[in-house]
């Protein structure tokens, strides 16, 4: 599991704003795909995430984006142009860079947030209401070499249950 921030260039950056050196989209902000990899489903949704150890703390903050799966993976990209004002992100985390920095990353930038999984990060899932509640293992946000458990919430639980489902 990742979580963190992709710019408005695509490259990503882990929830420590550490560089991934990878990119999650593209020129148009969509999902860069492996060579193996084809999109399976693709819906509007909210997430909302608690890191779970070791006691529950909001971390990601209900958020509207999309929620795309490949047979490898389930991407959830906070939707482009989102109203931003202090503290700028929906990661409740402190960043070490200047607040200057991170609105400029957000505002001008077109940075957004993003969690990124695969089906051996996921412990369970169920339903909660009309969103699907997903466990997940993988790094402590300020930790990366400890694991921690998530929860992450995804209405509509359609779109979550059928995210989860492309996963093989």
């Amino acid at each position: 599991m990742l979580a963190g921030f992709v710019d408005g260039r695509g490259r990503a950056y882990d929830i420590g704003f550490r560089t991934l050196r990878s990119s999650l989209v593209d020129a148009d902000g969509l999902l860069v795909l492996g060579a193996d990899e084809g999109v399976r489903a693709q819906a509007a949704a909210t997430a909302s995430m608690e890191i779970l150890d070791p006691k529950p703390l909001r971390l990601l903050l209900p958020v509207t984006g999309e929620i795309t799966a490949t047979g490898m993976r389930v991407v959830f990209l906070a939707a482009a142009g989102l109203p931003r004002k202090e503290p700028f992100t929906f990661y409740n985390v402190a960043l070490g860079l200047h607040p200057s920095a991170v609105e400029h990353f957000f505002t001008v930038q077109g940075g957004r947030e993003f969690v990124q999984f695969g089906k051996a990060d996921v412990e369970s899932s169920g339903a909660s209401g009309r969103a699907l509640e997903v466990l997940v293992r993988g790094p402590r946000a300020g930790r990366p070499t400890e694991t921690a458990r998530y929860s992450l919430r995804v209405e509509p639980r359609a779109a979550a249950e059928e995210a989860l489902t492309a996963l093989e």
